[in-house]
């Protein structure tokens, strides 16, 4: 019964030992879990803290790996597409057909339209054509009436500009997917968030010490032992000690397991 008593204070020191070492050791920082893909060695997964600086980097980096807008490839695939697509819609401009209207020949030479304002005045007037070859002439370095309409029956664009566009708008279109695609797989997985843990080296620290405070009052135990049919008031002071040490490192041994673990 004795043994079996000093079995059980040993234990008790020992963990009492144990959880201070782990409530005074400070622990880490909650742990992000990265897995990532790499060509030459698969996936792999890592463990990083919050607040590492890397870690924001490596967030900021796969947002923008997730917008295909961010991508140099796909801003300039989708402009092509629209120019492709600008070029396909649209159609040269019609010249309008009107008639010219002829001089009227009047037999005087007074303006044929006058208005005088507060600040300008403008008129018209007509002349008469003297040597018809003059007019001729002239003509000679005008465009033909008839080469104007035959621009204006043109067709919208010609079979080769059109096929040149859509093959422009094609090829667009396939970089647009692709790049969305390649944004769509991204090779990087954020998991779950550890919380605040301890280190190996503060169970390790921490086993050490409880196995050196168990073997220090066992020597304790044989130096002071309890004196039998003694009362406590009248036990040496030596074993006041010893109990009182003991029953110390079991109240805060209880304190720090609630502070840690509720």
């Amino acid at each position: 019964m004795r043994d079996r008593s000093n079995i059980v204070d040993l234990a008790l020191a020992f963990a009492a030992t144990f959880v201070i070492t782990l409530a005074v050791w400070p622990r880490e920082s909650p742990r992000q879990i990265v897995r990532c893909h790499l060509t030459d060695q698969g996936w792999k997964t890592y463990s990083i803290a919050i607040d590492d600086p890397s870690l924001d980097e490596l967030k900021r980096k796969v947002r923008t790996w997730s917008m295909p807008e961010s991508h140099p490839e796909y801003v300039t695939a989708k402009w092509q597409k629209e120019v492709a697509e600008f070029y396909e819609k649209s159609q040269p401009a019609r010249a309008q057909n009107d008639s010219v209207p002829r001089p009227v020949k009047r037999a005087d030479r007074r303006p044929m339209t006058a208005t005088i304002s507060d600040t300008v005045t403008t008129a018209s007037y007509e002349t008469e054509i003297g040597d018809p070859t003059d007019v001729i002439q002239q003509a000679a370095y005008a465009e033909p009436i008839e080469s104007i309409d035959a621009i204006a029956e043109q067709p919208e664009t010609s079979p080769v500009d059109a096929k040149y566009w859509s093959t422009v708008k094609a090829s667009a279109v396939a970089s647009m997917e692709a790049v969305q695609q390649r944004s769509a797989n991204v090779p990087v997985v954020f998991e779950q968030v550890t919380p605040a843990s301890w280190p190996q080296l503060a169970f390790h620290f921490a086993f050490l010490l409880g196995i050196a405070a168990a073997c220090g009052y066992m020597h304790w135990l044989r130096h002071a032992p309890l004196r039998t049919g003694t009362s406590f008031g009248e036990q040496p002071i030596g074993v006041l000690a010893r109990i009182g040490t003991f029953s110390g490192a079991i109240v805060v041994a209880m304190l720090s397991a609630a502070a840690v673990w509720l």
